[in-house]
């Protein structure tokens, strides 16, 4: 049974390693969604294995070009609705400075010092050094109208 749920753990473990690997680029998505690339014009057939987008690309095109959107957001502009895609990245901000810090982890056993569940204390400390932290922005808004076209688009620098 134990040796059940740990081959289970692992197979979990190995699936979500391997679609974290997996490439983002217009070329793997189309691959993988053939079905999409077929269905596109012949113009939007070119610009989105390039990555690039225009005015008037259904929605479709867009995802083989830039992947699905990290929020969709609808609304209604003057007075027609439509679908808005945002797409963010993380920047990295250096800092230096003074920083503490706390380490936990468990026994060779998997025990900590409160138990089967429980934690100790490995390691504490103060010091100084450079330390990265990452702030996300939008990078990219697609506006979409009621039939699924662009409306328009937008790239941050």
């Amino acid at each position: 049974m134990k040796r059940k749920i740990i081959l289970s753990v692992l197979s979990v473990a190995t699936v979500f390693m391997v679609n974290s690997c997996a490439p983002n680029t217009p070329a793997a998505r189309i691959a993988k969604y053939p079905a999409l690339f077929e269905n596109l014009s012949s113009n939007d057939k070119e610009l989105a294995p390039q990555g690039k987008i225009k005015k008037g690309m259904h929605r479709d095109g867009v995802i083989l070009a830039w992947g699905k959107p990290d929020r969709q957001t609808e609304g209604s502009r003057n007075g027609k609705s439509f679908e808005q895609w945002v797409y963010t990245t993380a920047d990295p901000v250096y800092t230096q400075g003074f920083h503490h810090y706390a380490a936990y982890g468990y026994n060779r056993y998997g025990y900590g010092r409160y138990g089967r569940h429980g934690h100790r204390r490995i390691g504490y400390g103060v010091g100084f050094g450079p330390e990265v932290y990452y702030v996300r922005r939008t990078a990219a808004t697609v506006d979409f109208d009621h039939n699924g076209k662009v409306t328009e688009w937008v790239t941050q620098r």
